[in-house]
Protein backbone atom coordinates (compact mmCIF):
# COMPACT_ATOMS: atom_id res chain seq x y z
CA UNK A 1 0.00 0.00 0.00
CA UNK A 2 1.34 3.39 -0.86
CA UNK A 3 1.84 6.02 1.74
CA UNK A 4 -0.84 8.19 0.76
CA UNK A 5 -3.51 5.81 1.40
CA UNK A 6 -2.11 4.54 4.56
CA UNK A 7 -2.19 8.37 5.93
CA UNK A 8 -4.41 9.76 4.09
CA UNK A 9 -7.87 9.23 6.23
CA UNK A 10 -5.68 9.99 9.69
CA UNK A 11 -6.42 13.81 8.80
CA UNK A 12 -9.31 16.23 9.57
CA UNK A 13 -12.17 16.90 6.78
CA UNK A 14 -10.62 19.96 5.52
CA UNK A 15 -6.91 18.74 5.16
CA UNK A 16 -8.06 15.90 3.73
CA UNK A 17 -9.71 17.59 0.73
CA UNK A 18 -6.80 19.74 0.36
CA UNK A 19 -4.38 17.25 0.15
CA UNK A 20 -6.31 14.79 -1.59
CA UNK A 21 -4.85 15.99 -4.60
CA UNK A 22 -1.36 16.27 -3.80
CA UNK A 23 0.25 13.30 -6.07
CA UNK A 24 1.75 10.16 -4.52
CA UNK A 25 5.23 10.97 -5.03
CA UNK A 26 5.37 13.94 -2.57
CA UNK A 27 4.05 11.50 0.03
CA UNK A 28 6.60 8.57 -0.89
CA UNK A 29 9.54 11.32 -0.51
CA UNK A 30 8.37 12.85 2.22
CA UNK A 31 10.14 12.36 5.39
CA UNK A 32 8.10 14.18 7.76
CA UNK A 33 4.44 15.98 7.18
CA UNK A 34 4.36 19.15 9.52
CA UNK A 35 0.90 21.11 10.14
CA UNK A 36 1.09 24.07 12.17
CA UNK A 37 -1.55 25.80 13.38
CA UNK A 38 -2.14 29.40 11.31
CA UNK A 39 0.90 28.83 9.27
CA UNK A 40 0.62 26.27 7.22
CA UNK A 41 1.23 22.38 6.16
CA UNK A 42 4.78 21.53 4.98
CA UNK A 43 6.11 18.68 3.22
CA UNK A 44 9.81 17.68 3.96
CA UNK A 45 11.75 15.52 1.76
CA UNK A 46 15.19 14.85 1.41
CA UNK A 47 16.22 18.24 0.70
CA UNK A 48 13.35 20.40 -0.15
CA UNK A 49 10.00 21.28 1.61
CA UNK A 50 6.55 21.77 -0.31
CA UNK A 51 3.44 23.84 0.95
CA UNK A 52 0.25 23.13 0.87
CA UNK A 53 -1.88 26.04 -0.80
CA UNK A 54 -5.42 27.09 -0.73
CA UNK A 55 -5.94 26.11 -4.29
CA UNK A 56 -5.26 22.74 -3.20
CA UNK A 57 -2.05 22.61 -5.33
CA UNK A 58 1.23 22.30 -3.76
CA UNK A 59 4.37 24.91 -4.23
CA UNK A 60 7.88 25.02 -2.73
CA UNK A 61 7.33 29.02 -2.59
CA UNK A 62 5.52 30.10 0.77
CA UNK A 63 4.87 33.58 -0.30
CA UNK A 64 2.47 31.94 -2.33
CA UNK A 65 -1.14 31.65 -0.76
CA UNK A 66 -0.49 28.55 1.51
CA UNK A 67 -3.10 27.16 3.70
CA UNK A 68 -3.04 27.71 7.24
CA UNK A 69 -4.63 25.28 8.93
CA UNK A 70 -7.26 26.20 11.59
CA UNK A 71 -8.03 24.94 15.46
CA UNK A 72 -10.71 22.74 13.72
CA UNK A 73 -8.26 21.32 11.64
CA UNK A 74 -5.82 20.47 14.33
CA UNK A 75 -8.30 19.06 16.79
CA UNK A 76 -9.98 17.11 13.99
CA UNK A 77 -6.85 15.57 12.98
CA UNK A 78 -5.79 14.24 16.62
CA UNK A 79 -9.24 13.03 16.89
CA UNK A 80 -9.05 10.67 13.74
CA UNK A 81 -5.56 9.75 14.71
CA UNK A 82 -6.48 8.84 17.70
CA UNK A 83 -9.90 7.09 17.29
CA UNK A 84 -12.08 9.70 18.32
CA UNK A 85 -10.45 8.57 21.93
CA UNK A 86 -8.31 11.15 22.81
CA UNK A 87 -8.15 10.77 26.78
CA UNK A 88 -7.10 7.13 26.28
CA UNK A 89 -3.77 8.32 24.76
CA UNK A 90 -2.63 10.75 27.65
CA UNK A 91 -0.20 7.72 28.59
CA UNK A 92 1.19 8.46 24.90
CA UNK A 93 1.00 12.47 24.70
CA UNK A 94 3.05 12.86 27.92
CA UNK A 95 5.93 11.76 26.20
CA UNK A 96 4.69 14.66 23.57
CA UNK A 97 3.95 11.61 20.16
CA UNK A 98 1.28 8.97 19.91
CA UNK A 99 2.36 6.30 16.69
CA UNK A 100 -0.33 5.23 14.12
CA UNK A 101 -0.56 1.72 12.63
CA UNK A 102 2.01 1.33 10.22
CA UNK A 103 5.03 2.79 12.69
CA UNK A 104 4.18 6.67 11.69
CA UNK A 105 5.23 8.75 14.71
CA UNK A 106 3.33 11.59 15.40
CA UNK A 107 5.09 14.29 17.39
CA UNK A 108 2.87 16.72 18.97
CA UNK A 109 3.56 20.02 20.89
CA UNK A 110 1.07 22.50 22.93
CA UNK A 111 0.31 23.50 26.43
CA UNK A 112 2.22 20.88 28.71
CA UNK A 113 -0.46 19.94 31.62
CA UNK A 114 1.77 19.49 35.03
CA UNK A 115 1.01 17.20 37.65
CA UNK A 116 3.50 16.52 40.66
CA UNK A 117 6.06 17.61 38.86
CA UNK A 118 5.32 16.10 35.33
CA UNK A 119 4.02 16.83 32.22
CA UNK A 120 0.91 14.95 32.83
CA UNK A 121 -0.45 15.19 28.64
CA UNK A 122 -0.66 17.68 26.16
CA UNK A 123 -3.64 20.19 25.48
CA UNK A 124 -4.36 23.32 23.06
CA UNK A 125 -2.01 21.56 20.44
CA UNK A 126 -0.49 23.71 18.10
CA UNK A 127 1.98 21.46 15.82
CA UNK A 128 1.35 17.89 14.43
CA UNK A 129 4.44 16.29 12.74
CA UNK A 130 4.11 12.95 11.23
CA UNK A 131 7.47 11.17 10.49
CA UNK A 132 6.59 8.67 7.97
CA UNK A 133 8.02 5.42 8.39
CA UNK A 134 10.08 3.95 5.25
CA UNK A 135 11.59 0.70 4.65
CA UNK A 136 14.45 1.10 2.37
CA UNK A 137 15.03 -2.85 1.89
CA UNK A 138 19.07 -3.46 0.94
CA UNK A 139 20.36 -0.47 3.09
CA UNK A 140 22.39 -2.66 5.18
CA UNK A 141 23.94 -4.90 2.91
CA UNK A 142 27.08 -3.67 1.28
CA UNK A 143 28.19 -3.72 5.11
CA UNK A 144 26.27 -6.42 6.72
CA UNK A 145 29.71 -8.21 6.33
CA UNK A 146 32.05 -5.83 8.38
CA UNK A 147 29.02 -6.26 10.91
CA UNK A 148 28.63 -10.51 11.24
CA UNK A 149 31.65 -12.19 9.86
CA UNK A 150 33.14 -15.02 11.21
CA UNK A 151 30.31 -14.16 13.65
CA UNK A 152 28.10 -11.33 14.98
CA UNK A 153 29.26 -8.10 16.35
CA UNK A 154 28.13 -5.68 18.81
CA UNK A 155 27.56 -2.47 16.87
CA UNK A 156 26.47 0.86 17.80
CA UNK A 157 24.77 3.40 15.16
CA UNK A 158 25.95 6.65 15.42
CA UNK A 159 23.74 9.44 13.47
CA UNK A 160 22.24 12.87 13.55
CA UNK A 161 18.52 13.26 13.44
CA UNK A 162 17.17 12.39 9.76
CA UNK A 163 20.15 10.59 8.80
CA UNK A 164 18.36 7.22 8.50
CA UNK A 165 19.99 5.41 11.57
CA UNK A 166 16.35 3.76 12.46
CA UNK A 167 16.01 2.39 8.88
CA UNK A 168 19.55 1.23 9.09
CA UNK A 169 18.80 -0.67 12.56
CA UNK A 170 15.90 -2.27 10.91
CA UNK A 171 17.42 -3.76 7.77
CA UNK A 172 20.10 -5.12 9.78
CA UNK A 173 18.08 -6.46 12.05
CA UNK A 174 15.65 -8.24 9.23
CA UNK A 175 18.79 -9.43 7.35
CA UNK A 176 20.28 -10.47 10.79
CA UNK A 177 16.99 -12.56 11.73
CA UNK A 178 16.85 -14.37 8.18
CA UNK A 179 19.89 -15.79 8.32
CA UNK A 180 18.63 -17.96 11.49
CA UNK A 181 19.53 -16.15 14.17
CA UNK A 182 17.19 -15.24 16.98
CA UNK A 183 16.68 -11.08 17.43
CA UNK A 184 15.15 -9.66 20.68
CA UNK A 185 13.89 -6.75 19.56
CA UNK A 186 13.03 -3.61 21.97
CA UNK A 187 10.28 -0.96 20.20
CA UNK A 188 9.67 1.70 22.62
CA UNK A 189 7.92 4.05 20.23
CA UNK A 190 6.43 1.57 17.77
CA UNK A 191 8.37 2.62 14.69
CA UNK A 192 11.12 -0.13 14.00
CA UNK A 193 9.09 -2.84 13.20
CA UNK A 194 5.22 -0.54 13.71
CA UNK A 195 3.28 -3.51 16.00
CA UNK A 196 -0.33 -2.45 15.55
CA UNK A 197 -2.69 -4.89 17.37
CA UNK A 198 0.08 -7.42 17.77
CA UNK A 199 0.64 -7.36 13.64
CA UNK A 200 3.99 -6.27 12.46
CA UNK A 201 3.65 -3.74 9.70
CA UNK A 202 7.54 -3.66 9.31
CA UNK A 203 9.85 -6.33 7.69
CA UNK A 204 12.33 -7.18 10.93
CA UNK A 205 12.65 -10.56 9.76
CA UNK A 206 11.27 -14.04 10.30
CA UNK A 207 13.10 -14.49 13.89
CA UNK A 208 12.34 -11.71 15.29
CA UNK A 209 10.62 -11.19 18.73
CA UNK A 210 9.26 -7.98 19.73
CA UNK A 211 8.85 -6.06 22.72
CA UNK A 212 6.38 -3.26 21.38
CA UNK A 213 5.45 -0.13 23.49
CA UNK A 214 8.81 -1.23 26.41
CA UNK A 215 11.02 1.24 27.76
CA UNK A 216 14.25 0.41 26.13
CA UNK A 217 16.71 -0.40 29.66
CA UNK A 218 13.80 -2.87 31.03
CA UNK A 219 12.30 -4.16 27.71
CA UNK A 220 16.10 -5.29 27.12
CA UNK A 221 16.67 -7.39 30.00
CA UNK A 222 13.38 -9.23 29.59
CA UNK A 223 14.40 -10.30 26.35
CA UNK A 224 16.94 -11.94 28.09
CA UNK A 225 15.66 -13.65 30.19
CA UNK A 226 12.51 -14.85 28.56
CA UNK A 227 13.48 -15.38 24.80
CA UNK A 228 17.08 -16.53 24.43
CA UNK A 229 18.04 -14.25 21.74
CA UNK A 230 21.50 -14.01 20.08
CA UNK A 231 21.48 -10.15 19.45
CA UNK A 232 19.20 -7.80 20.96
CA UNK A 233 18.19 -4.47 19.21
CA UNK A 234 16.93 -1.43 20.55
CA UNK A 235 16.97 2.46 18.88
CA UNK A 236 18.28 5.97 20.72
CA UNK A 237 19.66 4.47 23.65
CA UNK A 238 21.10 7.32 26.29
CA UNK A 239 19.88 6.79 29.91
CA UNK A 240 22.19 5.37 32.56
CA UNK A 241 19.31 2.66 33.02
CA UNK A 242 19.96 1.92 29.26
CA UNK A 243 24.09 1.43 29.77
CA UNK A 244 23.28 -0.75 33.02
CA UNK A 245 21.10 -2.98 30.79
CA UNK A 246 23.52 -3.21 28.11
CA UNK A 247 26.08 -3.80 30.65
CA UNK A 248 24.40 -7.36 31.89
CA UNK A 249 23.61 -8.09 28.26
CA UNK A 250 27.57 -8.09 27.11
CA UNK A 251 28.12 -9.73 30.03
CA UNK A 252 26.19 -12.38 29.04
CA UNK A 253 27.41 -13.25 25.73
CA UNK A 254 24.64 -11.61 23.81
CA UNK A 255 25.42 -9.02 20.90
CA UNK A 256 24.01 -5.90 21.32
CA UNK A 257 23.06 -3.53 18.10
CA UNK A 258 21.55 -0.01 18.69
CA UNK A 259 21.43 3.31 17.93
CA UNK A 260 22.50 6.94 19.25
CA UNK A 261 22.31 10.65 18.82
CA UNK A 262 25.42 12.14 18.09
CA UNK A 263 27.76 13.49 14.69
CA UNK A 264 30.72 11.89 15.50
CA UNK A 265 32.81 9.42 17.70
CA UNK A 266 34.08 12.65 19.15
CA UNK A 267 31.19 12.99 20.72
CA UNK A 268 30.11 9.67 21.55
CA UNK A 269 33.64 9.34 23.45
CA UNK A 270 32.09 13.00 25.45
CA UNK A 271 29.30 11.25 26.94
CA UNK A 272 30.26 10.37 30.49
CA UNK A 273 27.76 7.16 30.16
CA UNK A 274 28.67 6.32 27.31
CA UNK A 275 31.95 6.06 27.92
CA UNK A 276 32.59 3.40 30.39
CA UNK A 277 31.40 0.81 27.49
CA UNK A 278 33.51 2.01 25.09
CA UNK A 279 36.69 2.01 27.40
CA UNK A 280 35.46 -1.90 28.14
CA UNK A 281 35.34 -2.74 24.00
CA UNK A 282 31.76 -3.40 24.57
CA UNK A 283 30.84 -2.86 20.78
CA UNK A 284 32.99 -4.43 18.61
CA UNK A 285 31.79 -1.98 15.57
CA UNK A 286 30.70 1.71 15.10
CA UNK A 287 29.00 2.87 12.29
CA UNK A 288 28.76 6.41 11.72
CA UNK A 289 26.11 7.90 9.46
CA UNK A 290 25.95 11.27 7.93
CA UNK A 291 23.45 13.37 5.38
CA UNK A 292 25.30 13.63 1.92
CA UNK A 293 23.05 12.53 -0.92
CA UNK A 294 20.04 9.70 0.50
CA UNK A 295 19.20 8.61 3.61
CA UNK A 296 21.21 5.61 5.19
CA UNK A 297 24.69 7.47 4.10
CA UNK A 298 27.54 5.84 5.68
CA UNK A 299 30.70 8.03 6.34
CA UNK A 300 32.28 5.23 8.32
CA UNK A 301 32.55 1.58 10.30
CA UNK A 302 35.45 1.79 12.81
CA UNK A 303 36.20 -1.68 15.00
CA UNK A 304 36.83 -1.48 18.93
CA UNK A 305 39.63 0.34 18.73
CA UNK A 306 38.30 2.92 16.69
CA UNK A 307 40.03 1.66 13.89
CA UNK A 308 38.78 2.56 10.54
CA UNK A 309 37.37 -0.63 8.45
CA UNK A 310 35.11 0.94 5.74
CA UNK A 311 35.17 4.91 4.86
CA UNK A 312 32.80 6.00 1.95
CA UNK A 313 34.33 6.53 -1.25
CA UNK A 314 34.00 10.08 -2.27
Amino acid sequence: MFIKDKLINYFGKNIKNLINNVDYKYFEEAEEIRIRLDRGIIFKTFNKEYFILNNMTISENSNNDIYKPTIEDITQTIETMSDYSIYALEQELKNGFITLKGGFRIGITGKAIIEDNKVKTIRNISSINIRIAKEVKGCSKNILKYLTYPNIKSTMIISPPNCGKTTLLRDIIRNISNSKENVGLVDERSEIAGTYMGKIQLDVGLRTDILDRCTKSEGMLMLLRSMSPTVIAVDEIGSDEDIKAIEKIANSGVKIICTVHSNNIEEIKQKNNIKNIIDNKIFERYIVLNRKDKICNIKNIYDENFTSIYSEVC
